[in-house]
């Protein structure tokens, strides 16, 4: 049976007004501190700058969770399909902050909807 914290994930996800439906766990120990879809709303923490220069600070689930985590902590992310869980793997941009904010462990669906972790140093 599925955690109910992963329906409402889904809820959180599909509810979002974007064409990718994306949604972030973060846990310390077993407990859920925050979660949170990719939105079009804007952090400057986030921000970056793209290949053609332009800027951009929108934010993905992962991001969305970050402000809030402890060294420590757990991410987990999903990707909604119209069907199944589809990939989630975080991007680099992601990856980095996710370095800086300390989390030692990250889940996300893969292409086949199965689980898949990063341990990090």
């Amino acid at each position: 049976m599925m955690e109910p914290v992963y329906s409402k994930a889904k809820e959180l996800a599909m509810s979002n007004g974007r064409e990718y439906h994306l949604a972030a766990i973060l846990r310390r120990g077993k407990q859920v501190v925050r979660m949170g879809a990719n939105v079009s709303k804007t952090h400057p923490r986030f921000k970056r700058t793209y290949s053609d220069g332009t800027t951009g600070s929108h934010m993905h689930a992962e991001m969305n969770v970050l402000r809030f985590a402890e060294p420590g902590d757990t991410l987990e992310v999903m990707r909604f399909g119209k069907r199944k869980l589809a990939m989630a793997k975080p991007c680099e941009h992601c990856m980095q902050h996710i370095r800086e904010a300390g989390i030692k462990k990250v889940r996300f669906t893969n292409v086949s909807g199965a689980w898949e972790e990063l341990r990090l140093k």
